[in-house]
């Protein structure tokens, strides 16, 4: 005999023998390759769609001259450019036209006056609108004509369409400072040959008016040139570079417009990591079922492989015969998640403009690195699941496997035991790194999560050490409730200890991390509420997704009748030593009377002599105390030295973010220039007025501001909780993905345990044992495989989710803080899961054969 043909004969009927058990595992594997090669597609289609979006922002011109970036090696916020400088761009040799331009905020009314037209807190644009032969800009007119006076604006052809505006219309448009005026929709237009923008709004405006609405007069944001015909373009950037010298910039559109969407790409490519780690929670899991099917399989194949090695196949030829099956499953597995991924990349496309999330369609992106991704999971993931399977069948002795004796040593155990205990001190101790050492929040969170996997990993090398007696605890009340039902339910589980851990394995890394999620969110809300207690206005004005809105808000809201104070706080980004910080700019008077900042060293009053409040932490990071000088950055000044005045605790009275640097107003505007917005606005109300104040401001504020929120402490601190809980429940939906994995897990060992048992469930059958009995001896040990899941992972979820917040302090929470009633409903929800993955395996031991299952070998 041919020893390779026989084997690989061997091999494909073993594989035909078994295609519905292992179709069941690819099953698995099938999901975390499909969510993927969805997430590659998705976010490939989305990062080419906002490429070309912005590409169309700067449209119709070869180069772009700006002002230099403030901070050394980038960063900041450009000054505006003087308008005289678009003359001098003009006469210099080889530009055939430039024109300078304008952007800002301005928000579109709905219809409905209630409310302002914006995407998922997406900017809304204003810009400006150069006319005539020659001008240089982006804009297009789709229909009508482009705005060329005071009371005239442009929409976006995108938006009008779904808003229902048309030429001629009046709209009311919010602007950077001002409240909502009435314009006249003269045309609408789109952006090179782009009609719809997607989730942004734009609406355009003559030069002049976009220069008052946006507070630039007499300045633009930067200018649009377009050299002429035969010239060379890189000639024509150097000869501006040199005419216009070192304190502008002169770039090429596309430079600009790469730098323009790099928030945008950031975002997206911040979105694809998550759902990659949500993918490789999937895949992690299935790995857990194809080593659990494959141990078993090669377990009932005990005989065939006895018989294969008396044949005379070697060890090799055995091994590779296992890993041929997983790479058959592999491939299979990471074709059908390749297409399901794609159709779920096409899914989401289709459902996110009804989500509110306006995008532009593109044609798919499927690039050949999400092929190849597809095929290393799928294939990957099952060969390496298979590897020890195969090697355990091969290293069983051909007399032991004929007689089909099932060959158990102590001392691996007792390997194992050293072997876990050494994963779980090098966990703990990447853990301790993560946490002790000075490795930044981003790394020190990364590191933090990879110790706890770590000790994850150990956990499960030391499970089936504890999972007889884990079992044996679990299911000791089953014999009381159930009867003989019930102890051979419990004797099923402790059976096969390895098994079990294998099975729990999966369900033990989702819930750990439905867990972790569930900590953090309720450890931001507690931090979040702990901190809002510090605030003592009685009204928070603020809009939707905390994006800024006119300081005339605060004004207004002042003149209100029973108005004690406002303080409104806003904020922009300055560099304090080598570090881009948030700085945030308020007005002084009575900020004591708005928010408790519990001060541990000076007081507020320095801010109005330009001084610096410093939270507790950033003095301690910074090593500075009240009286010191700090050195402060801004784009328009430079660098001020600051008098610390006051150092405090209370950091997240905003609701969200952390604010750690506060300077006065004034302060504020000439270090970032005018134009700014307020992002908050804190109402303090004389002594029993509150509730009278509270209706005045929203009937004042409705019409002129529809894009800000009055809303009570108490509400306020409701809506951010409500923003957290949206993010839990996005996260929980993605985390079921390995939970039903896990469920695919359990019904799968079942459906094997059953087989193995075929035999034994036959002669239970023939002395009375009814087939409601084995129903429920079936479901029982289900539900104890599915409680020591639980119990385990809950137990992981706490270690990750106390180390993950412990090295996330300080950044996003600034307490621990766990939610029992949640984690009560998943330990309750996964033993529901556990006991419905039971019903289809129950189903088919109770319809067995009595007759062919005794006869059964």
């Amino acid at each position: 005999m041919r020893k390779d043909g026989g084997v690989w004969r061997a091999t494909v009927n073993g594989v035909l023998a078994r295609k519905v058990r292992l179709l069941l595992t690819a099953l698995a594997v099938v999901l975390g390759v499909a969510f993927a090669t969805g997430t590659y597609v998705l976010t490939d289609t989305l990062h080419s769609s906002v490429q070309q979006l912005f590409r169309q922002y700067t449209a119709g011109s070869d180069l772009i001259v700006r002002f230099h970036e403030p901070f050394a090696g980038g960063g900041g916020t450009r000054e505006r450019i003087p308008e005289g400088v678009v003359t001098d761009v003009r006469s210099t040799p080889g530009v055939a036209a430039a024109d300078g331009f304008v952007q800002g905020d301005a928000q579109f009314v709905a219809k409905n006056g209630k409310h302002v037209i914006q995407t998922a807190g997406f900017p809304t644009l204003g810009i400006s609108w150069s006319r005539g032969a020659r001008a240089v800009g982006p804009a297009r007119i789709v229909s009508g004509r482009p705005p060329a006076n005071a009371g005239e604006v442009a929409m976006d052809a995108g938006t009008a369409k779904r808003e229902g505006f048309r030429v001629g219309d009046t709209v009311r448009v919010l602007a950077t400072e001002a409240p909502a005026t009435k314009y006249r929709i003269v045309g609408t237009f789109g952006l090179g040959n782009r009609n719809d923008l997607g989730v942004f709004s734009v609406a355009a405006f003559d030069t002049a008016t976009a220069q008052r609405l946006f507070n630039a007069e007499g300045l633009v944001d930067w200018v649009n040139v377009r050299v002429k015909p035969g010239a060379s373009v890189a000639d024509v950037q150097t000869a501006l570079s040199d005419r216009l010298g070192g304190q502008f910039d002169v770039d090429r559109a596309a430079t600009v417009a790469t730098q323009l969407r790099q928030p945008a790409d950031e975002f997206l490519t911040i979105l694809n990591y998550v759902l990659l780690a949500f993918a490789a929670a999937g895949v992690l899991v299935g790995g857990f079922i194809i080593f659990n099917t494959f141990t078993i399989l090669v377990a009932q194949r005990t005989r065939e492989l006895g018989l294969l090695r008396a044949m005379g196949a070697s060890t090799t030829q055995v091994v590779g015969s296992v890993l041929i099956e997983a790479v058959a499953m592999g491939v299979l597995a990471s074709a059908l998640g390749f297409l399901a991924g794609i159709g779920l990349a096409k899914l989401m496309l289709v459902l996110l403009p009804h989500l509110g999330f306006h995008v532009v369609v593109e044609p798919l992106r499927v690039l050949w690195r999400t092929v190849w991704a597809a095929a290393l999971v799928g294939v990957g993931a099952t060969v390496l699941a298979a590897v020890y399977p195969a090697i355990r069948a091969a290293r069983t002795p051909p007399v032991a496997a004929i007689a089909d004796l099932r060959v158990t040593r102590s001392r691996p155990l007792v390997r194992r035991a050293i072997f876990g205990a050494l994963i779980v001190a090098i966990g703990i101790g990447i853990g301790v790194w993560g946490l002790a050492g000075d490795l930044g929040t981003q790394y020190a969170v990364a590191v933090t999560f990879v110790g706890g996997f770590v000790v994850f990993v150990g956990i499960i090398v030391l499970g089936p050490l504890a999972a007889r007696r884990l079992s044996s605890w679990v299911g000791s009340p089953l014999p009381g409730m159930l009867g003989v039902t019930g102890t051979l339910a419990r004797g099923n589980a402790m059976r096969n200890p390895r098994r079990t851990n294998a099975t729990a394995a999966a369900l033990i890394i989702g819930l750990a991390l439905v867990a972790l999620v569930a900590i953090f969110a309720e450890s931001f809300r507690t931090s979040i509420r702990s901190a809002v207690d510090d605030v003592r206005a009685d009204y928070v004005i603020s809009a939707p997704q905390l994006v800024g809105f006119s300081p005339r808000v605060a004004t207004e809201a002042g003149r209100v009748p029973g108005v004690a104070r406002t303080v409104s706080f806003r904020f922009d980004t300055g560099r304090i030593g080598t570090t881009d910080e948030i700085i945030n700019g308020v007005s002084p008077k009575g900020l004591d009377d708005v928010v408790n900042l519990r001060f541990t060293e000076g007081g507020s009053a320095g801010l109005e002599r330009g001084g610096i409040l410093v939270s507790k932490q950033e003095a301690d990071h910074f090593n500075v105390h009240v009286g010191d000088e700090l050195d402060v950055e801004f784009p328009r000044t430079g660098i001020q030295q600051l008098l610390v005045s006051g150092i405090y605790q209370t950091r997240r009275f905003s609701g969200v973010f952390p604010i750690d640097f506060i300077v006065s107003d004034d302060l504020f505007d000439s270090g970032f220039g005018g134009g700014q917005q307020d992002t908050l606005v804190y109402v303090k109300t004389d002594s029993g007025s509150a509730d009278a104040v509270g209706k005045a401001l929203k009937q004042e504020l409705a019409k002129p501001f529809p894009n800000v929120q009055v809303k009570t402490r108490a509400e306020f601190l409701a809506a951010r909780e409500q923003t957290i809980n949206q993010f839990l429940d996005v996260f929980i939906a993605l985390l079921l993905l390995s939970e039903l994995i896990a469920v695919l897990g359990i019904i799968n060992t079942l459906m094997l345990s059953v087989y193995e048992r075929t035999r034994e469930l036959g002669l239970l059958r023939t002395v009375g044992t009814t087939r409601g009995q084995i129903w429920t001896m079936v479901c029982g040990e289900s539900v104890i495989i599915a409680i020591i899941g639980c119990f385990v992972g809950i137990a992981v979820g706490l270690l990750w989710g106390w180390g993950v917040t412990t090295a996330l302090r300080g950044e996003f929470v600034d307490r621990f803080s766990v939610p029992p009633l949640e984690l009560g409903w998943f330990v309750v929800a996964s033993v529901v899961a556990g006991l419905l993955a039971a019903l289809l395996p129950a189903w088919h031991a109770s319809r067995l054969d009595v007759l062919e299952a005794v006869a059964q070998e």
